[in-house]
């Protein structure tokens, strides 16, 4: 049964389906050449397995956090939730490049311009509103990212998509 909510769409990422093609960041940056910087980013990590090793890949942008910390820290309020979707959208125009949501972002997902104003995915928004899917998950040839809207399925994604990234930089050090 589902449960009930108004509607909050969100990105879930399937690593073991993920072959580190790209398609994802390049229709991401194809859809949006207005970025001065590129919001998804694909993370390769190698782990060793009883039969050897293993390669995983993480495509990971902004999630569209229900709880979103970054909304939470920013002190300009550039940060809301698109009411029509459940995206988490962001203003830059009034941004003044503290880096604050940086830091409290759990997927890495927001970045700094060359002008310090911060940016992110946002979802792709006029395709969700025209009921098309996002750019990166309509160009995923393995369906890796998807999108849902059950909160249960979400936590468990934000979850283990947290524990992947904690576990590839401890590995980096």
């Amino acid at each position: 049964m589902r449960e009930p909510e108004v509607l909050h769409i969100f990105f879930n990422f399937h690593p073991e389906l993920c072959t580190g093609c790209g398609a994802c960041v390049a229709a991401c940056m194809d859809e949006h050449s207005d970025f001065t910087c590129c919001v998804r980013h694909l993370y390769r990590q190698e782990k060793r397995t009883k039969h050897g090793w293993k390669l995983e890949w993480c495509s990971v942008a902004c999630l569209h956090c229900e709880a979103s910390s970054c909304a939470k820290v920013c002190p300009k309020k550039c940060f809301s939730q698109d009411a029509e979707t459940g995206t988490i959208q962001l203003d830059s125009t009034a941004c003044i490049g503290c880096g604050a949501c940086k830091q409290v972002c759990p997927f890495d997902a927001i970045t700094l311009t060359a002008d310090r104003k911060a940016d992110k995915c946002d979802g792709c928004i006029r395709r969700l509103r025209e009921g098309l899917l996002p750019r990166c998950v309509d160009a995923c040839p393995q369906a890796a990212i998807t999108i849902d809207d059950r909160p249960a399925l979400r936590e468990k994604s934000h979850t283990e998509m947290i524990d992947w990234l904690q576990e590839k930089k401890a590995a980096e050090l």
